[in-house]
């Protein structure tokens, strides 16, 4: 017959079984959902990155029947432009941002040479639109960095290193330019934008996305998870 001791010890060992399984589980949960939340945050970056894509592409062509005498200014541009696209990692990314910047402030130099590009009709509209798109870059680099830096901690950590190793994923890079291409020359007065710094007044959503002045989501193009 089996005694009392065996039965507790049996029942106490299955407490313990089944708290390590749900603890292991809130673990690879809370790996996935930080993987998730860089994931999603990229993507509200590359949304952007891509509407710059088509400004610039849009700016070069009103530029060209302006100020087609500037091909090489216009090139310039254009090569930054795809180098953009072709960005493949976040820091590539960063990079090529930086050479976009480049290329178009030597262009609106060019721009105040050329009066009939700055009275054109959609000129004012492409280069306002591309100021807001840099502020808003601005801020949703800050959002993606502040989520990779939360999971690559997190993953860091046993036991959540080894549930990031069973579904393969590994520390992520920051939207960080390099060393070499912050030795070039800072334009972004171009833009009227500055990097900016946390206060007690900047918001965000429950899942960590940026939000804008009125305390919303910021626009429709947003990616969330299904």
């Amino acid at each position: 017959m089996v005694g009392l001791t065996t039965i507790v010890g049996g029942f106490v060992g299955l407490i313990v079984a089944y708290s390590g399984v749900r603890y292991a589980g809130h673990v690879e949960q809370h790996v996935l959902e930080a993987d998730e939340r860089c994931e999603r945050a990229w993507a509200n970056v590359e949304v952007l990155l891509e509407r710059r894509a088509d400004e610039v592409g849009s700016l070069v062509d009103l530029a060209a029947e302006h100020a087609g005498h500037e091909q090489a200014v216009l090139q310039q541009v254009l090569d930054a432009r795809e180098r953009a696209l072709e960005a493949q990692q976040p820091a590539e990314a960063a990079d090529a941002s930086i050479e976009i910047r480049e290329a178009l402030a030597e262009l609106f130099s060019t721009a105040d040479a050329v009066p009939s590009l700055q009275s054109a009709d959609r000129f004012d509209e492409i280069r306002d639109s591309l100021t807001s798109i840099e502020r808003r870059l601005e801020n949703r680099r800050e959002h993606y960095n502040e989520a990779v830096a939360a999971y690559n901690v997190r993953i860091a950590r046993f036991p959540e290193r080894l549930a990031a190793s069973r579904h393969g994923l590994e520390s992520r890079e920051p939207f960080r330019a390099s060393d070499r291409a912050h030795e070039r020359v800072d334009i972004r007065d171009r833009f009227d934008v500055s990097i900016p710094t946390p206060t007690a007044g900047d918001e965000s959503t429950p899942d960590g996305q940026p939000v804008e002045s009125d305390g919303t989501p910021s626009d429709a193009d947003e990616h969330t998870s299904g």
